[in-house]
């Protein structure tokens, strides 16, 4: 990321990260008058959330609001962590699914609670216990995130849209979570199935969305959240694919999870898929048999690199990352917004090919 881009985002980061914590701790005193357990989860899920992560999507919901105005700048910045918890809740559930063990770094949330629970109660059954909790705290964070909005210093409509949007995120991270997941049944799947599931899952709550909310506190207009889909979609689409090469070609230091967990949970990512269209039968075998099986080794995820490198697959995924990031930029250079978010986004669109966590 270029130096200047690098000081804001950072600058935002310290910000975002600041407010957080103060309300966590609204929470954990909130949550204290109730009962030691539900104060413990609140504590553990500010830890869960404050833990590490990039911030963008509260920077590009703050972004979103500065391509209208520079105007109440601290009411933007505690309105945006609306959409960090949003993203702690999608977190934790999606760990459940996905069975994940690791999140930035340390244990997911029901890993950590299966542990409390051994720690407190002894009990054989701590695995159902980590996931009630888990999916308990998940539930929590998306309250919290529709507290935030609700009780933010903007215009009663203007939070209503704001609200609507929100609904509207929630909603299709659902829709794509769910054909994500049956596409780890079905025996083919085409890239347009795959790009529609990152679409949904990913493009339109990771910088779309974000973006849109942040435009809608500032009075925005539908000509102006039409310019932000036509930055954010594309963008989005980006963000996942090279999220998927550093998957498999990362390293668990960087990323937070081990690598190849793609691979482990049976999931077809592009890369995947344009390697099995253009792989041998035995390079086939290779693939379909590690996919799905949790106790693959990594010298067969060394493998599997090797022929996504052979069949041009890599290639072929960095080569949309670029297309995609063009395309952001293209639309976002031609808004009328205020030149400074301008700039900031155009620059955050290249960051996002050559991101390598």
């Amino acid at each position: 990321m270029a130096a200047d881009i690098d000081g804001v985002v950072a600058q935002y980061q310290a910000k975002i990260n600041e407010r957080l914590g103060w309300f966590f701790d609204e929470k954990i005193e909130e949550a204290s008058k109730i009962s030691d357990y539900t104060q413990e989860v609140v504590v553990n899920i500010k830890e869960y959330t404050l833990r590490g992560g990039k911030r963008l999507r509260p920077i590009f919901l703050i972004y979103g609001y500065k391509c209208i105005t520079e105007d109440n700048i601290d009411a933007i910045i505690e309105a945006s962590i609306s959409i960090e918890l949003m993203q702690s809740y999608l977190l934790i559930h999606d760990d459940i699914m996905d069975e994940d063990e690791l999140r930035r770094g340390k244990p997911t949330f029901h890993i950590e609670y299966e542990n409390i629970c051994a720690t407190l109660f002894g009990d054989d059954d701590t695995r159902k216990f980590g996931e009630n909790i888990a999916i308990l705290a998940g539930d929590l964070l998306e309250a919290y995130g529709i507290d935030v909005l609700t009780n933010s210093r903007f215009k009663e409509e203007y939070i209503t849209r704001a609200l609507q949007k929100y609904a509207e995120i929630v909603k299709n991270v659902g829709y794509g979570q769910i054909l994500d997941i049956m596409s780890e049944k079905k025996k083919d799947i085409t890239e347009a199935e795959i790009l529609r599931i990152h679409k949904l899952k990913t493009a339109s709550y990771t910088i779309e969305n974000p973006l849109q909310i942040g435009a809608i506190l500032a009075g925005a207009v539908e000509a102006d959240l039409a310019v932000m889909s036509n930055y954010g979609l594309p963008l989005g689409l980006a963000f996942q694919i090279q999220d998927d090469i550093l998957g498999l070609f990362g390293t668990e230091e960087k990323i937070g999870k081990p690598v190849g967990s793609d691979i482990q949970e049976g999931k077809k990512t592009l890369l995947i898929l344009h390697a099995l269209s253009n792989c041998s039968e035995k390079e086939k075998g290779i693939i379909t048999s590690a996919l799905g099986n949790a106790d693959v080794t990594m010298a067969e995820i060394d493998t599997i690199r090797e022929i996504v490198r052979e069949t041009g697959s890599l290639d072929y995924s960095k080569r949309l990352v670029g297309e995609k990031i063009e395309e952001a930029i293209h639309a976002i250079e031609r808004s009328n917004f205020r030149a400074e978010a301008k700039e900031f986004l155009v620059k955050i669109a290249d960051f996002v090919g050559v991101r390598d966590f």
